[in-house]
């Protein structure tokens, strides 16, 4: 990232207040590349003791990852996993914890559901991202709430001198169709910024089984042309002035729809547990919409950041009665076509936060210290009950980081939040990178805390009555740490990087279900403690100017009460890479994800069943026919391979795709 100016770094700044941010390992080999997650300012990628990963742009465009938890399966100790095809339900577990343990941001704007405490990945598009900073480890102290095991920041273009514009389409299998659009103007301080994601898809039929027990309408081929189609859009609006070299203003507004149709589960015979044909469906809307005010003061040394962001989210969702009809009974035609049963939400976010940084000290002996305060309001309305709900929270805490003999680096962190509706939570991180001179050598290691507070729907319930609420939950909680080893080879042509870590969970909230037929369900927190190990490697390649290749590789060990963790698996790695064959217009592109055995509830008996391993290849090409266009094509899924990373829902089969890039920038 090339800075221009004293001003560029305050837009920066404006960029990690808006929400405080975290750190450390990145696929890029320049040390100096500059992250805003992890810390309180930006900094440069090598003083952070946390570990981070760094996706840029260009790996998200050669692989052709569309949707951002496709991209994320890249990242060590990260496990995704999907109900099905692209428009079903997408969890993120960072390091063995639950998925609505990792706090995802969109350029330091909490983009989480308000009433659902997590983020249904399957919503986020890569349209128009500078890269993502992916943080692991507990890092509540900084980010609060939710940012338990980990954080995940989506870094849109900011850095624009001169202007760009873009339009991109693409169609292949499923009946798939992407527009892509986006342009911007700046100077170095100043700019703006416009553009849209939107993809359709006809999808295909998620459920595996082809008979169960007579019902007419399960799984493939039950019921003739059954696909889950889904559409997704977002289209945003940002930009940023500086007023004067003091003084700078920024903001952005997005907004999101997704339509999906999916298949329904049974819980109760005739075909307990499995996934059949029906006319489920969800509607997703979302308008997150934000802004800050920079001011800098003794020539940047003391700079103050206000921001304020709204986040107003819809959620509605329709599915049939069948796994609520009693034992033996087998539904008609009409019952699996009428979603009969609605739920969803409306709920929002306000917040408010300030946040101020000092810099004091000497060459070789340089200190910054951090205060923010931030104030969170929620709300939540079940269109279907009577149930209206708000709570609110406020936060206070500092940051203080040090620079040390240009090699010796620390982060301490501390924050208390003031919860009006459960118990309030203290907070802490610490961490430290050592840049050995002259070795290429960098140990890092952290420690921290986090919470995740109880969701809206774990309070208080939710249509349909079958779920009740529990008012007298308490935060869930986590410490952990890691400790690791990045190793730079072959003057900066190699990156390696090992590292170990733990956490523990208690307070854990998991929901505990009836009898059949009706299996009433409510939360708890467990008494007992979960858990996390494992140890995370990640490499990245680039023998020429011409060959990009990174991997990663995960092992961990997530157990609770003796019981390994569901959808976590033991062993998973990933490859990615890239060849600009003779620095000429072809670039050849290859991509392989593992994904270990693991295991998953089988609600026939609601015990842990086994998932088998799976391993999917991508290949593609690219022709840049000249300055301004590129075609492209790809295979995913090239063998073909029959997998499942939710038991019941069938994987993405082999499938083909081709589009066309126009773009044009210029500098200024």
């Amino acid at each position: 990232m090339r800075l221009h100016s004293k001003t560029s770094w305050i837009a920066l700044a404006a960029c990690a207040a808006l929400a405080p941010s975290a750190l450390a390992q990145t696929d890029d080999p320049g040390r100096d590349i500059i992250v805003v997650t992890g810390s309180a300012t930006p900094v440069e990628y090598e003083k952070l003791g946390q570990t981070l990963t760094v996706i840029n742009s260009d790996l998200i465009e050669d692989q052709g990852y569309s949707y951002v938890p496709d991209a994320l399966r890249q990242v060590p100790g990260v496990a995704v996993s999907q109900a099905g095809g692209p428009g079903a339900l997408a969890q993120v577990r960072t390091r063995g914890s639950e998925g609505n343990h990792t706090l995802v941001l969109l350029d330091g704007i909490d983009i989480s559901s308000p009433d659902q405490g997590e983020t249904d990945f399957s919503t986020l598009l890569s349209g128009d991202l500078e890269r993502l900073e992916v943080l692991r480890g507990p890092q509540s102290g900084l980010y609060g709430s939710n940012a338990l095991a980990g954080v995940v920041n989506l870094i849109s273009r900011r850095d624009i001198d001169g202007h760009y514009v873009g339009v991109s389409t693409e169609a292949g299998s499923f009946g798939t169709f992407q527009l892509q659009g986006n342009a911007g103007f700046g100077n170095g301080d100043d700019y703006a910024a416009i553009g849209f994601h939107a993809v359709t898809s006809e999808g295909y039929d998620v459920s595996p089984d082809t008979a169960a027990q007579g019902v007419p309408a399960v799984g493939l081929g039950g019921k003739a042309d059954d696909k889950e189609g889904n559409s997704v859009a977002a289209a945003y609006l940002r930009g940023g002035k500086a007023i004067n070299d003091m003084f700078r203003v920024d903001g952005l507004i997005r907004y999101l729809n997704k339509d999906s149709n999916l298949d329904g589960q049974a819980y109760n015979d005739p075909i307990p547990g499995q996934t059949y044909d029906d006319g489920t469906e969800s509607h997703h809307k979302q308008l997150l919409a934000g802004a800050s005010a920079t001011l800098s003061l003794l020539d940047g040394k003391w700079i103050t950041t206000g921001s304020a962001s709204y986040l107003d989210e819809e959620r509605r969702s329709a599915f049939t009665n069948f796994p609520f009809l009693l034992p033996g009974q087998i539904p008609t035609a009409a019952d699996l076509d009428d979603p009969a049963l609605p739920s969803g939400a409306d709920a929002t976010r306000t917040k408010f936060t300030l946040q101020s940084t000092y810099e004091f000290g000497a060459p070789g002996f340089v200190n910054y210290v951090t205060g923010f305060v931030e104030n969170k309001k929620e709300t939540y309305n079940d269109p279907f009950t009577t149930r209206d709900e708000s709570r609110e929270l406020t936060g206070i805490g500092g940051q203080y980081r040090g620079e040390f003999a240009e090699q010796f680096y620390v982060f301490a962190t501390v924050r208390h939040d003031d919860n009006d509706a459960f118990d309030d939570a203290d907070t802490y991180s610490v961490a430290g990178s050592w840049v050995i001179s002259g070795t290429g050598t960098r140990p890092h290691a952290s420690y921290g805390t986090g919470v995740t507070n109880p969701t809206f729907f774990e309070q208080f319930g939710f249509s349909p009555a079958s779920f009740t609420g529990n008012p007298d939950l308490v935060p869930e909680e986590s410490e952990g740490w890691d400790i690791g080893i990045e190793q730079t080879l072959f003057n900066g042509l190699a990156i390696v990087d090992l590292t170990y870590f733990e956490a523990t969970l208690e307070n854990e909230i998991y929901t505990t279900y009836g009898p059949a037929p009706d299996y009433f369900s409510t939360p708890a927190n467990r008494t007992t403690k979960s858990d996390r190990s494992g140890w995370e490697a990640s490499f990245s390649v680039h023998p020429t100017d011409d060959i990009d290749i990174l991997g990663s590789y995960t092992n961990l060990e997530a157990t609770e009460v003796a019981n390994t963790e569901l959808r976590r698996p033991e062993q998973q790695g990933a490859i990615d890479a890239s060849w600009r064959v003779g620095g000429g217009p072809l670039k050849l592109n290859l991509g392989v994800t593992y994904n270990g055995e693991m295991l998953d509830t089988d609600f026939a008996t609601f015990m842990p069943t086994s998932i088998d391993p799976y391993t999917l290849v991508r290949v593609g090409a690219s022709w840049q026919v000249n300055d301004t266009i590129e075609l492209y094509g790809r295979v995913e899924n090239v063998t073909d391979e029959e997998y499942q990373e939710v038991l019941g829902f069938k994987g993405a089969p082999q499938a083909f795709y081709m589009g066309i890039r126009f773009r044009e920038e210029k500098a200024r």
